[in-house]
């Protein structure tokens, strides 16, 4: 009998270190660090706990005097063990990177640490190869000084997990099946599928509640499009460079907090929303004769097969991790700060000749040249479209910042209104022109003598 009691007294102590870390409590109610949205009843604790002892432990013989001992120790006694007993949750949640803990004890409460080391990790592989991984970079990167570039980003980054980059890769190609998800996919796999977040556009990291997000080690952001100026673009230089920064989980309050987030960008949009000297952004153009509908897309595809099953094999992939991890990094690699003058891209070059600030100017000197005081804003469009080679989702904000103001009237025959810009300390009111200096004239008159056509050609 004494046997049997010490038997299961030892059970029981196992058990509950075995289980300890993956509960938490707040205020009376129980979460699952897997799935913190969602608060437990005891009852529910005791159900899920009872299940996985099933499946985890099945030599463990189940009985009521084994259970009750179990949840006294996890939930009713107050003890030191800590990892022997459900801790209070203050309700924050960290991505803390090379640390095995999914608890983190803070001044008596803790908070949840949701990374977790890839599995293959585990495997004792000595090897280091970049495999076909290595094979399919030589054909994803047209230049072979980007490809270095961005190998020394990748292998900084795992050999600092614990750190955080200040610039971000951004693969930019017109075609499809250029291999820019494959290329995510790799990333993903190196820093483990549950330590990345996924997201199509920065719609998730840029919205109110986006503590999943930046609780990832590394974040995708795939057919990347954004508004020059806007409150989203702002909002990722903060995120791309500063390691404290406010995160907001739903039911609770904002609080800043540590990230470590390596961030990854796609589009097959060329990022013409980038500010003259931008900094935090290395973009690559990866068009290749291997895209789909090219000349070498079934080459190209099986290439691409290979890689996914190198992926599947945590041996493979092990052997990538450690030629990564040996990698040596050049003196003149810098994670913290991108030296656009040396490593500049053809494609960041042109994007530098075609900034904003370049257009801006651009289109008020024909702008003043033509000395125009309405311009349909079709005009407007097709000019930064076809002679600026510009994004016309600027159209706004460069108007805005030449202090034109948009309305909307009739003109020309036609029985709806159009949009049309004005200049400063000018006016249309009644489909009249007014201004200083100005001789009162309808809206249809002027744009007839002055912009004849729909188009923007005659301010050249």
């Amino acid at each position: 009998m004494q046997n049997d009691t010490s038997t299961t007294e030892n059970h029981i102590q196992k058990l509950a270190k075995a289980y300890g870390n993956q509960i938490v409590r707040r205020d009376n109610k129980f979460y699952d660090i897997e799935h913190l949205g969602t608060p437990l009843s005891r009852t529910d604790v005791e159900v899920m706990i009872l299940n996985r002892i099933r499946g985890e432990f099945p030599d463990v013989p189940l009985s009521s005097e084994l259970f009750k001992g179990l949840f006294k120790l996890l939930i009713e006694q107050r003890h030191t063990d800590t990892e022997r007993s459900f801790q209070v949750w203050n309700g924050t949640t960290v991505c803390a990177p090379g640390n095995p803990d999914r608890l983190i004890m803070k001044r008596g409460s803790v908070s949840a640490n949701v990374w977790s080391a890839p599995a293959y990790r585990q495997l004792r592989v000595n090897a280091a190869d970049y495999g076909v991984v290595g094979e399919f970079f030589e054909a994803f990167f047209q230049r072979s000084e980007e490809r270095e570039h961005f190998l020394n980003w990748l292998a900084w980054c795992l050999q600092n997990e614990d750190d955080k980059p200040a610039w971000a890769p951004f693969f930019y190609s017109r075609s499809k099946g250029t291999g820019k998800s494959t290329t995510c996919r790799i990333l993903s796999v190196l820093f483990g599928a549950r330590n990345t977040a996924v997201q199509n556009n920065v719609g998730k990291l840029t919205q109110q509640f986006n503590a999943t997000v930046l609780t990832s080690k590394l974040v995708v952001c795939e057919e990347t499009q954004i508004t020059p100026g806007s409150p989203q673009s702002n909002a990722l230089k903060t995120f791309i460079t500063d390691p404290d920064v406010l995160v907001e989980r739903k039911g609770f309050e904002a609080e800043r907090s540590r990230q470590y987030c390596c961030f990854v960008f796609t589009s097959n949009f060329a990022p013409t929303w980038l500010e003259e000297g931008e900094r935090r952004y290395y973009v690559m153009e990866v068009d290749h004769d291997g895209r789909s509908g090219g000349p070498r897309a079934a080459d190209f595809a099986e290439l691409v097969g290979r890689v996914h099953r190198f992926l599947d094999d945590p041996a493979s992939v092990a052997r990538l991790h450690n030629a990564l991890m040996q990698r040596d990094l050049p003196k003149a690699f810098n994670a913290k700060s991108l030296n656009i003058a040396e490593f500049s891209t053809p494609i960041m070059q042109r994007l530098q000749q075609n900034s904003r600030q370049t257009v801006l100017d651009q289109l008020e000197e024909q702008l003043n040249e033509r000395g125009l005081v309405v311009l349909p804003e079709a005009s407007v469009v097709e000019f930064i479209r076809k002679h600026l080679n510009a994004n016309i989702n600027q159209t706004k904000h460069l108007m805005d910042e030449l202090e034109w103001h948009k309305t909307k009237v009739k003109w020309g025959g036609k029985d709806y209104s159009r949009a049309i810009w004005v200049r400063p300390g000018y006016s249309i009111d009644r489909g009249k022109i007014y201004g200083p200096d100005f001789p009162t004239e309808s809206v249809s008159d002027y744009l007839q003598r002055e912009v004849p056509t729909t188009e923007f050609e005659v301010i050249q």
